[in-house]
């Protein structure tokens, strides 16, 4: 099973070279999830690799789990539309960044090592706004249609 999972991954590279070291990493699957990066889409899969610029998407009764390398988790709940825009973690150069995009679905945010080394560099938008992180954890919820 390890095998052809790992196939399929070297099938699907980064979109860039800056993109080469995966940001995080598919902790859970429940149901079904996909991952589009550029024009490529592949059933996600636990363990799976992601890099900036990647959009996930769940189906109905379906869920992700995803770790981020700072220790940032999200959990996606079912029929999300997700994308990671910037992920910069770099403390030894002052580099830090998060930002990410919820375009409909739900999702539960554990702040990791960014948030707690700068704050504001922390970004979670959706259609009507953008979250700017100061706590540890909260949950988001963005409807199918929107005003």
């Amino acid at each position: 099973m390890i095998a052809p999972v790992m196939g399929m991954l070297a099938c699907f590279p980064p979109l860039s070279p800056e993109a080469a070291e995966p940001i995080a990493q598919i902790k859970t699957v429940s149901g079904i999830g996909t991952v589009s990066r550029g024009a490529w889409t592949l059933e996600a899969e636990a363990g799976g690799a992601l890099f900036e610029q990647d959009r996930l998407q769940t189906g109905a009764d379906s869920s992700l789990g995803i770790t981020f390398r700072d220790g940032s988790r999200i959990s996606l709940g079912e029929n999300s539309d997700f994308v990671v825009r910037q992920f910069v973690f770099e403390p030894q150069r002052g580099s830090l960044s998060f930002i990410v995009s919820l375009i409909r679905g739900a999702l539960v945010y554990i702040s990791g090592r960014i948030a707690a080394l700068a704050p504001e560099a922390v970004r979670i938008r959706t259609v009507n706004g953008t979250v700017g992180v100061r706590g540890t954890r909260f949950a988001v919820r963005v409807p199918e249609t929107t005003p």
